[in-house]
This record gives C-alpha cells, sequence and structure tokens, in this order.
C-alpha cells in the first residue's frame, strides 16, 4: 500500500514538473514573438522617418550632422511630458514624437542613437560620470573613419578643436581641450567632464552592481566596448525577448530534470524487483 502511495507521488510530482515546463515554454514563446513583432515595427517606424531626414548615400559625418541639425530644428510636436513607466519614456517611438523628451540628455541621446542605428552609423552611449562614480551627463559616440568622435544629442552639436577637428572622449579628457571644446558650445555645462566615463552603469544594481563592475573590469577588459549595451537598456521593445530567454532556458531545464528524475525512479522499481526476485529464490 505505501508502495503504490509512493509511485501516486512520484507520477504527480512528474505531472507537475511537466506542467510546469509546458508554462514556462509557453510563457516564453509568447514573449519572444511579442518583443519581434514589437522590435519589428519599431525599426520599420524608424527607418521611415531616418529617411525622411538622414541622406541615404551620405558619409558617417553627414549623416550625423543631418540627425543633429534635425535634433537642433525639429518641428513642433507634442509638447506634454509622457506619464508612465520606464518603458514609456523610453521608447524610441514616443521619443521622436514627444518635443519634451528630447529636450533630456538621455531621451535625445536615445533618439540620435536608435535614428543613426537604421542609418547605418555606428553609435555607442557613453556616461559621464562624477567623483561619486553617478551619472551627470549623457553623450553619444560616433564612428567617423575608424574614429570615435564624440557628439552631444541634447545641445545638439559635435565636440571639435579650436580648427574644426571632431574630438574623441580620450582626447576629450585633456582638461585644455576639453575647455577649448566647450567654449564653443555656450549652453554646455562645464561641470559635465570626461575625466571618468562608462558604457554601462553596473554601479546602479542594487547589492552586486559595484561588486559586477570591478569583477568584469578585472577579468574581461574592454567588456564595456564589446557592445552597444546602452542599446538595449533604451530599447524596450527588446525586453520581452531577453525575458524570454531564462524562461525557455527554465523550460527545458525542468524537462530535463523531470526525465531525469523518471529515470532514476524506474530504475531504482527495477532494482527492488530484481532484490524482491532473489530473495524470494534464496527463500524456496
Amino acid at each position: 500500500m505505501a508502495r503504490g502511495k509512493g509511485r501516486g507521488g512520484q507520477h504527480r510530482l512528474s505531472a507537475m514538473l511537466g506542467y510546469s515546463a509546458s508554462a514556462f515554454a509557453i510563457g516564453g514563446s509568447v514573449l519572444l514573438l511579442y518583443g519581434l513583432a514589437w522590435t519589428y515595427s519599431t525599426h520599420r517606424y524608424l527607418k521611415g522617418f531616418a529617411d525622411a531626414i538622414i541622406p541615404l548615400d551620405g558619409t558617417p559625418q553627414q549623416k550625423t550632422e543631418a540627425l543633429l541639425t534635425w535634433l537642433r530644428y525639429e518641428p513642433e510636436r507634442s509638447g506634454t511630458l509622457l506619464q508612465g513607466g520606464s518603458a514609456t519614456l523610453r521608447n524610441p517611438v514616443n521619443i521622436v514624437q514627444n518635443g519634451r523628451l528630447l529636450k533630456f540628455c538621455g531621451s535625445a541621446g536615445n533618439a540620435f542613437i536608435n535614428l543613426a542605428d537604421v542609418a547605418g552609423l555606428n553609435t555607442r552611449r557613453l556616461l559621464l560620470l562624477d567623483r561619486a562614480g553617478s551619472v551627470m551627463h549623457v553623450v553619444v559616440e560616433v564612428e567617423w573613419a575608424e574614429r570615435w568622435v564624440s557628439v552631444d544629442p541634447q545641445l545638439p552639436q559635435v565636440f571639435r578643436d579650436h580648427s574644426g577637428r571632431p574630438l574623441t572622449k580620450e582626447e576629450l579628457r585633456d582638461p585644455g581641450t576639453f575647455q577649448d571644446a566647450i567654449s564653443r558650445m555656450p549652453n554646455y555645462n562645464p561641470a559635465y567632464s570626461f575625466e571618468r566615463t562608462a558604457y554601462l552603469h553596473l554601479k546602479r544594481i542594487p547589492f552586486v552592481g559595484d561588486l559586477g563592475q570591478r569583477t568584469l573590469d578585472q577579468f574581461f577588459p574592454g567588456w564595456e566596448q564589446a557592445i552597444d549595451w546602452g542599446y538595449f537598456a533604451e530599447n524596450p521593445s527588446l525586453w520581452p525577448v531577453l525575458w524570454s530567454l531564462p524562461l525557455l532556458l527554465l523550460s527545458v531545464l525542468v524537462r530535463v530534470v523531470n526525465g531525469y528524475g523518471r529515470d532514476w525512479f524506474s530504475h531504482n522499481r527495477v532494482n527492488r524487483v530484481h532484490v524482491l526476485r532473489g530473495s524470494v529464490s534464496q527463500r524456496l
């Protein structure tokens, strides 16, 4: 009787794990498809938007200047500040449609990066940090002829020296070069220096952020420049895709554990049968 109850418990546990694996797989698949559809529609909208303001066959410099000109003289659009969560305020489509959001450095950088991306430009979001490691300002790097020049989409202007040559973040770390560049950018806050920069602000993550930053810097130098990590943070349409991955992985792991458990119980049952048969044979 006890053996029957044990088998019943095993079957129930196996069934629960099977249902859980199916639920994880369905949830992950739904999120993945939703995220891919959202990303595709966003890309189509931004592509049409960029084609209207950026020369299709222009050089990286010409495309950058055209995008900055649009940011500087963008036509009248909604001036009502959007209300909602992070996904609403970071949505690239909402940003290019809202004049108020384009006045913030983070949102202006988001608009620049996403429109530049569909126009074929290579960009990276660059965070300017204070001495405590907090973000003061957000600018963007754009690749021009194998040089990553610095751009401020909020103003919007390219950082240049007295001869008009575009400057990189490494060059702007020099105090004299930095002061010379911003002398021609009257609305730029001189406190926003390039002494401390980052591409991803892991320290914002509670408890493990600082440790994670130091660990990655030590064992994987240059990891921040491997890809534009900020692209994921500023594109909510990719969030469902990222959330779907652990669910799909969990579904696979649960199925593997469930299958291993069934094999283990089956193997033990066979062994018990052999032991019982051997015991009975010895008695006879």
